[in-house]
This record gives C-alpha cells, sequence and structure tokens, in this order.
C-alpha cells in the first residue's frame, strides 16, 4: 500500500511507523501544511512539502490511502488541495475530531470513499481503542483492510451511525484523560497519607496498569473484578462506600460523559 498522510504529528507518526512495522504499508508519504515555529528546524518527513518516510518520491500514480490528522479547520482545505488523480483509487480515512463525512466528501471528487475514525491517545503505544464508521458506498475489502491497519495499534471497533462517532469520543476517545485524573487524585491521596511523591505516584500508576490488565481478560466482568478484591468490612469495602454512597461515584463519571458527548456533537455541527 501507498498511504499519505495530510498532517504527521504524534498520532500520524505513531500510525504511520506501526503500519509499517506491520508490513501492511510500504510507502508512506506525509505532507504537512502547519507552518513551522519561528527558528525550529524542518524534522524530516514531517516539515517536508511532500515526501516519503521510506524513500524519495511523491504521489505520482495516486495513493491507496489518505490520512486526514490535521486540525479539524484545516481539514476541508488540506483535501481540496491534492490532485484529483492522486485521489483516483484511494479510500479517505479521517482522525480528525468533529469532521463529518459530509464535509469531507464535500471537499473531494464525487464518489470517494470517507471513513471516519475516532482512535485515543494509547494508540502511540499501539495500546488503543478506536471507532470506525465507514460512509455508505465503502465497500467490505476496505473496511477490513481499514481495519486491519488501525488493530496494529490496539482494538478497533465499526459503529454503524456517524452520530455513534461522538459516543465513542466520550469514552475511549476522552476516556484515557478520565484514568489519568483518577491516577492523579490517587497519587495526591497517597502523597496526603504520608507516601513520598515518587513512591505515591509508582503504586498509582502500576496498579491501573494492573487492574487494566485484569480488565483485558477474555470475558473480564468488571463488576465480578470489583467484587473479587472487596471482601466484606475489609479496607477497600471501606473506599467503595465512599465511593458508592448516593452513587455519587457513578452518577459523576455519567455526567462527565454525557459533557464531551454534548461537546463532540457541537463540535461535529461547527461549534
Amino acid at each position: 500500500m501507498k498511504v499519505l498522510f495530510l498532517g504527521y504529528g504524534n498520532m500520524g507518526r505513531a500510525l504511520g511507523e506501526a503500519w509499517r512495522d506491520s508490513g501492511r504499508v510500504q510507502t508512506l508519504l506525509a505532507i504537512d501544511p502547519a507552518p513551522l515555529p519561528e527558528g525550529a528546524a524542518p524534522v524530516p518527513g514531517r516539515h517536508a512539502s511532500v515526501q516519503s518516510l521510506q524513500s524519495a518520491g511523491d504521489a505520482a500514480g495516486g495513493v491507496d490511502l489518505v490520512v486526514v490528522a490535521v486540525k479539524p479547520a484545516m481539514a476541508a482545505d488540506a483535501l481540496r488541495a491534492l490532485p484529483a488523480d492522486w485521489l483516483a483509487q484511494a479510500v479517505v480515512v479521517s482522525v480528525a475530531a468533529g469532521v463529518t463525512v459530509a464535509t469531507l466528501e464535500a471537499a473531494l471528487p464525487l464518489g470517494t470513499p470517507v471513513i471516519r475514525v475516532m482512535p485515543n491517545t494509547p494508540a502511540m503505544l499501539r495500546a488503543g481503542c478506536t471507532g470506525l464508521y465507514a460512509a455508505p458506498g465503502v465497500d467490505e475489502a476496505r473496511r477490513e483492510q481499514v481495519g486491519a491497519l488501525f488493530a496494529t495499534v490496539g482494538s478497533a471497533h465499526w459503529v454503524d451511525q456517524e452520530s455513534h462517532i461522538d459516543l465513542v469520543t466520550a469514552i475511549s476517545g476522552s476516556g484515557p484523560a478520565y484514568y489519568h485524573l483518577f491516577s492523579e487524585a490517587l497519587a495526591q491521596a497517597g502523597l496526603a497519607l504520608g507516601l513520598s511523591p515518587e513512591l505515591a505516584r509508582a503504586l498509582a500508576a502500576d496498579t491501573a496498569w494492573g487492574a487494566a490488565a485484569l480488565q483485558h481478560q477474555p470475558d473480564a466482568d468488571f463488576a465480578a473484578l470489583r467484587r473479587a478484591v472487596t471482601s466484606p468490612n475489609g479496607t477497600t469495602a471501606a473506599a467503595i462506600a465512599v465511593f458508592e454512597e448516593g452513587e455519587a461515584l457513578r452518577v459523576l463519571v455519567k455526567k462527565a460523559a454525557e459533557a464531551a458527548h454534548r461537546r463532540a456533537v457541537e463540535l461535529s455541527a461547527g461549534g
């Protein structure tokens, strides 16, 4: 495959390197329309106008996949700037948050297949969770091809309604920040109890890692995992009782996810 990235920042680079390492992509090209910060030196393959990341060359003869990884406000203009012959056989995959299929299609030659994707930041460690939506007209072979690419950076989950990409955003797209916030709060609690900053941080991070590993077992049941740690009248039960008082934690998490979803819908509507 020959893949062209529009924007090659942290997420674009993580995807490109994983795809090349998997052997599924032979040629990587990148256009980074963002201007360089004043005084900064160009980074090969990132701040070139058009450059193969593997060998010298351009997109002559077209590409198989175009990945839209620029800032959302730049997505349509970046697509319009591409020569039509580059797109003749391509599927366009957008990781630009809030940019709708309609906006993408309006910037492309008629009939260009479009897929919206919402990865999350753990994809940079190949431990991501990605939601995907294929616009009508995307054939099964292309769905499988794109799904397999995103499976190289973690799990890939298709949704059958574009609006559900906003739901994915609220849960897994923004979700890593929720877990980071809880770990931050847990480390701060350890510090307040008398642990050193280094130990409090290590305990919070290592515990999060281990809990995630347990949750990732086949057929893991979150409630059963919680109950397995919560002995009656024990230390964990005392803490869980505080979290569950008036279902405080559950209500707060629900409200937070709803707020994230509302904002995702606003962004998709151009807000």
